[in-house]
């Protein structure tokens, strides 16, 4: 059967309405119990809800059912955080989960077909609330059940946990609610890779909710934070100093002070009482932290701070005066994260005064000029029942919004160009415009994993980074820098790497790589498009030339203007093709910098070209 939608609409009153049989394209207005639906026939499709009069809406239902067919692979509604846990299809037909605090999801579901590119996309554009997603079939009951030959999905805007929001279900004196169904398949965009699937989906939030792209010329530079070579009780300040004077002569400008600069950090035994909250550095550690950011900055580097502004441990000192601002369940207890913390609560007004003015404090007392905000993501999608506060939103993911906005609006009032790096968790358009670059999770020894979720940050944002890569003296120079390409392909080149057990030819390989990027910094500003399914090969435009970067397997490449041509795989040729005679100026240079072989070649058609592992290539038109 072709694809069909249903959309389900519940009312706060218990009372529901179905409208079935809903086809892309095809305009439909109908009333079921006093339920109005307008069904638009343009993309992505208008969806106007109108409740009876005096009724508002609870949840919106959206299904998709369509005929089963072989994919490849599926991208799930995610942060970008987790979808390469569930790619393969049969992980997939048990998939259920919901956008909440802890996770807030792009709400569409991706397929790609046997050729890797896009073959099926759904997904809704609407306001940023709770919404829960679920596999209807196949089902899984003894067994995986499929010879119904179905595929359908659900949508479900508003959860039994957060229904729709006041400030969406109550706009309208109607009621009226106003969403965009998005329905792809490789009919109307064939050969288009899943990332500009979601591309254009992100693209379309931004332009139905007036979000701005994200521009911030200081976030683009290379970084470097103390998290992964170290524990955190051995990040001194002169570990920091040391390691700032190191990466600047490797083109790094950015450095974040990370977790447990202020006592015991994430890192430690879960019987090591935290004093998170206090934010007041250890002495032990740190002996004058206004010295320390002065130091980092007469060394040439950007000095950035670690925190998570809603985290009260109970062992804090301000925990008694907190208290009555934190997060209480149904039971009446203090909701606990699993790494031993409590939260204060995004949805009251008071307890995000509190976290903007502690994160402006690091400007005001210590002057740093930016900042890392963490662990939102480790906050229970719980609601909040503390009798000691009012609440003055409907939805945590709205408090939360409200949160970093309030952040961002208070600290760029110290300083205009203060750089904010988030995580995807609480990335995606809606919440990255209140940061400076959106961070990738955390992908320790995993080069793979890291590019795969910048890759999915790029979608919507050139401002991708993962700042826990690391390069071991394991890696050769050629595997060090596979490594540095595969982060400039889909993001900004972080390291967390102590330099002084780092052998001398790795340190070349990423100070080549460093200098580099940052003498083609105005390109970096633009988006990375894939150029095949596989996400193997990338073009950036930039003013003068075309940069090409090849990763994993790598893949052939067009030829139209002079270009850079990036090797972050261990083949040692590639395809070019040139649409017309081309007569060219071929450098070859290696993973360190050095020039191998410089020579004049013709191109035209198809044509092979040797390269270096981890080099690259300069071709002067």
């Amino acid at each position: 059967m072709a694809a069909v939608f249903e959309i389900n609409v519940i009312l706060h009153s218990g009372a529901s309405a179905r409208f079935e049989g809903l086809v892309y394209g095809q305009a439909r207005k109908e009333t079921v119990a006093g339920v109005t639906l307008d069904f638009g026939d343009a993309h992505p499709a208008p969806v106007k809800v109108t409740p009876p009069p005096g009724q508002s809406v609870k949840s919106i239902e959206y299904n998709l059912r369509s005929d089963i067919r072989n994919y490849h692979n599926v991208i799930i509604p995610d942060s970008g955080r987790w979808f390469i846990n569930m790619t393969q299809m049969v992980s997939f037909w048990k998939y259920s989960n919901d956008s909440a605090v802890n996770d807030v999801k792009m709400p569409i579901y991706i397929f790609t077909g046997q050729d890797m590119n896009m073959s099926m996309a759904f997904g809704v554009v609407g306001a940023n609330y709770e919404t829960a997603f679920r596999t209807l079939e196949p089902t899984i009951n003894r067994a995986l059940i499929v010879y119904m030959r179905r595929l359908s999905m659900q949508i479900k805007r508003g959860t039994d946990l957060y229904p729709i929001p006041d400030f969406v279900a109550r706009k309208n004196a109607d009621g009226t609610i106003t969403e965009h169904l998005y329905f792809r398949t490789a009919a109307e965009t064939p050969n288009q890779p899943w990332m500009l699937t979601l591309r254009d989906f992100a693209g379309l939030q931004k332009k139905l909710h007036g979000i701005a792209d994200v521009t911030a010329e200081g976030a683009l530079h290379p970084l470097w934070c103390s998290w992964t070579d170290w524990f955190s009780d051995d990040v001194t300040d002169e570990v920091i100093l040391r390691s700032v004077r190191a990466g600047v002569k490797l083109g790094i400008r950015n450095y974040i002070i990370d977790d447990g600069w202020f006592g015991p950090g994430l890192d430690n035994d879960y019987d090591v009482q935290l004093n998170i909250g206090d934010w007041e550095a250890d002495p032990a550690k740190i002996k004058d932290m206004a010295a320390l950011v002065a130091d980092v900055k007469a060394a040439g580097g950007v000095p950035m701070i670690w925190c998570a502004p809603h985290a009260v441990a109970p062992g804090a000192k301000c925990f008694p005066k907190r208290r009555k601002l934190l997060i209480v369940d149904d039971k009446g207890q203090l909701v606990m994260t699993p790494n031993k913390f409590h939260s204060l609560c995004f949805m009251c007004r008071d307890a995000r005064e509190t976290m903007a003015d502690i994160c402006a404090s690091f400007i005001t007392r210590w002057d740093f000029d930016g900042a890392k905000y963490d662990l939102y993501n480790c906050v229970p999608n719980v609601r909040c029942c503390n009798s000691e506060h009012g609440h003055d939103v409907t939805s945590m993911i709205e408090g939360l919004a409200a949160t970093l906005e309030l952040i961002d609006r208070k600290c760029r009032a110290l300083k205009k160009d203060y750089i904010v790096e988030l995580k995807q968790n609480y990335g995606t358009p809606f919440l990255a415009r209140y940061g400076s670059m959106t961070r990738a999770g955390d992908t320790p020894y995993n080069p793979e994993g890291n590019f795969l979720r910048t890759l999915y940050v790029q979608a919507y944002s050139p401002y991708s980074i993962n700042d826990y890569q690391t390069i071991t003296n394991e890696d050769t120079p050629a595997a060090a820098a596979c490594v540095a390409i595969k982060m400039i392909a889909a993001g900004i080149p972080t390291y967390s790497i102590d330099f002084d057990r780092l052998n001398d030819d790795n340190k070349k390989v990423i100070a080549h790589y460093n200098h580099w990027y940052v003498a083609n910094l105005p390109a970096f500003h633009g988006y990375r498009i894939p150029l095949e399914g596989g996400n193997n090969v990338f073009k950036l435009p930039a003013q003068r030339r075309d940069l090409l970067f090849l990763v994993n397997s790598g893949g052939g490449v067009p030829l139209e203007r002079s270009t850079t041509i990036l090797n972050g795989t261990f083949q040692k040729r590639v395809g070019v093709s040139a649409a017309r005679r081309i007569s060219a100026m071929v450098r070859r240079i290696d993973c360190m910098g050095n020039e191998i072989e410089k020579s004049r070649m013709d191109f035209f058609g198809f044509s092979q070209l040797d390269v270096e592992p981890g080099g690259r290539v300069e071709i002067d038109v």
